[in-house]
């Protein structure tokens, strides 16, 4: 099933492509490429509401696609402007750690005169 022009969005990464925005089994948004591709991990389908949905098709409990489900390719697999995360060396990976302050005190303290 291809979707129509009216039911694409622009890249959110900005690299000015049309893409597909459908949402996961988990419901998190997944953009997807505008066109089906044989390549692609991604089944996705429309659902009773109207709403584009996707599934993994890699995995070890993956099933393969059904009848009224299109290969896609997931966008960000070939943006030209996604973000990399690159990690500097002899710093641990991921977000730095940021040291968390003491909770201000909201009224001074009462002490006996």
């Amino acid at each position: 099933m291809i979707p129509t022009p009216t039911e694409l969005e622009p890249c959110p990464n900005g690299c000015g492509e049309l893409v597909l925005i459908t949402m996961t089994e988990h419901g998190r948004r997944m953009p997807v490429d505008a066109q089906p591709h044989p390549d692609g991990n991604q089944a996705v389908f429309k659902d009773g509401t109207g709403r584009w949905r996707s599934r993994s098709l890699s995995g070890r409990d993956a099933r393969p696609p059904e009848h009224l489900e299109s290969t896609f390719m997931p966008h960000v697999a070939t943006c030209t402007r996604r973000a990399v995360q690159q990690t500097l060396p002899g710093l641990p990976g991921g977000r730095p750690r940021t040291r968390r302050r003491a909770p201000a005190q909201r009224y001074p303290r009462w002490t006996p005169r």
